[in-house]
């Protein structure tokens, strides 16, 4: 249970950068796609210049649930 927290922080850090830097691509009139793994970089380890989720655990648990939703978000696109 002592995990959670560091989680539902890292969601947060993740879902604000994501948020800002979908902003920023739709104003850019770039495809959104280029701006999440812009945002995956940006909240990743290797760069250490900004706020980054450190354990790698949580970034494969919230990389796979993104996975699920993207692909899910695709297939109601295609319906």
């Amino acid at each position: 249970m002592a995990e959670i927290p560091f989680l539902v922080k890292d969601l947060a850090l993740i879902l604000m950068v994501a948020g800002i830097v979908t902003l920023i691509f739709k104003r850019l009139k770039q495809p959104l796609v280029l701006g999440y793994i812009m945002a995956g970089f940006l909240v990743s380890p290797h760069m250490s210049y900004t706020m980054s989720v450190v354990d790698e655990t949580d970034i494969q648990t919230w990389a796979d649930i993104g996975v699920i939703f993207t692909l899910f978000s695709l297939g109601l696109d295609f319906s």
